[in-house]
């Protein structure tokens, strides 16, 4: 009896340690990213790079360098986060739900999340450094939350849940094995709508952006409010133009040298599906991937229209969809 509780309790410790969306049991194995001896008779693991063993039986020398050998668009059915990124050709916008790296580790970017670098923490206190790696946000083994992403970024406080299903809803999801068009639609920014969630996960990092905080009259807030409805008194939002869709802010592409992008995403906090995710109302909430990819992107500032672009007839796009006068 004992011996069966030991592999009873072993069994739910393993299936806890490869939850989430992919990167499970039924989908990669231990060996595509682990080598045990590294070598065998003088020969190298299939995968393997020279110079190991490396730092936790990687087949290669770090964790960024090991996403990267699929995602960065050599596995063509693994979505691609590494520019120039054209597995999204087609799909409006077209870019993954969190965009993409300007470059490999040490790349420095003012477009983006820079990986592998010691760098400081925007709008973060106390004010600290951090070197940014991918795991840094998404646990390879994967975790209950969206995208596995992790549960606890900073590694203080509180899990923080985003839940695939209750607080982020997907119209499609991957396959298993992997299948390229499949991929396309599973993770293409206009295939996931958003609940709630998102805004508490970054800000476990950025924890300056958490509360929406007041500021002096005849300011509203200190900073841009995130998770606050559309239809608040006062607020210099025009919210019939943003659910109309039309007009000032609302075009099909982005920097086309035309005004107007296509509608940012935004929260919608009575969600229960996909539908009603991405149904514009006027109780719609920004929230930080309104306006950020999470990786980064085409703009500066990893921002989702070219707001910080001289010149561009998108300029005030994005904030003319709401605040439209």
């Amino acid at each position: 009896m004992k011996n069966n509780a030991k592999i009873i309790f072993f069994f739910i410790l393993s299936s806890h340690a490869f939850a989430g969306e992919y990167h499970g049991q039924a989908d990669v194995i231990c060996s595509d990213c682990h080598t045990t001896h590294y070598s065998q008779q003088g020969t190298l693991p299939e995968g393997a790079e020279p110079g190991g063993p490396f730092t936790d039986l990687l087949l290669v020398g770090s964790v960024d360098q090991l996403c990267l050998s699929c995602h960065d668009g050599t596995d063509p059915a693994a979505p691609d986060v590494l520019a120039p990124v054209v597995m999204y050709n087609g799909a409006i916008p077209a870019v993954s739900s969190a965009g993409y790296f300007d470059g490999p580790d040490g790349t420095i970017s003012g477009y983006g999340h820079d990986l592998g670098l010691d760098t400081q923490v925007p709008f973060s206190i106390p004010n600290r450094n951090a070197v940014l790696s991918c795991i840094s946000c998404h646990d390879p083994h994967g975790t209950a939350n969206y995208r596995n992403l992790v549960l606890n970024p900073d590694s203080i406080g509180a899990d923080k849940q985003v839940a695939l299903g209750s607080d982020v809803f997907e119209e499609n999801h991957p396959r298993v094995p992997a299948e390229r068009a499949a991929s396309i639609n599973a993770y293409k920014a206009s295939n996931s709508g958003y609940r709630s969630g998102m805004s508490r996960w970054c800000a476990d990092c950025h924890t300056d952006l958490d509360p929406s905080n007041p500021g002096n009259p005849p300011a509203h807030f200190m900073r841009h409010p995130s998770d606050i409805a559309m239809n608040g008194t006062g607020y210099h939002i025009n919210a019939a133009h943003w659910v109309a869709g039309q007009s000032d802010g609302f075009g099909l592409v982005s920097d086309d040298a035309i005004e107007g992008v296509p509608r940012l995403r935004f929260q919608q906090p009575d969600a229960t599906d996909y539908e009603s995710s991405k149904t514009p109302e006027e109780t719609n909430q920004v929230f930080c991937g309104t306006c950020h990819y999470a990786h980064g992107g085409p703009f500066k500032g990893s921002l989702t229209w070219p707001y910080k672009t001289d010149g561009s007839a998108d300029l005030y796009s994005g904030c003319q969809q709401c605040h439209y006068k």
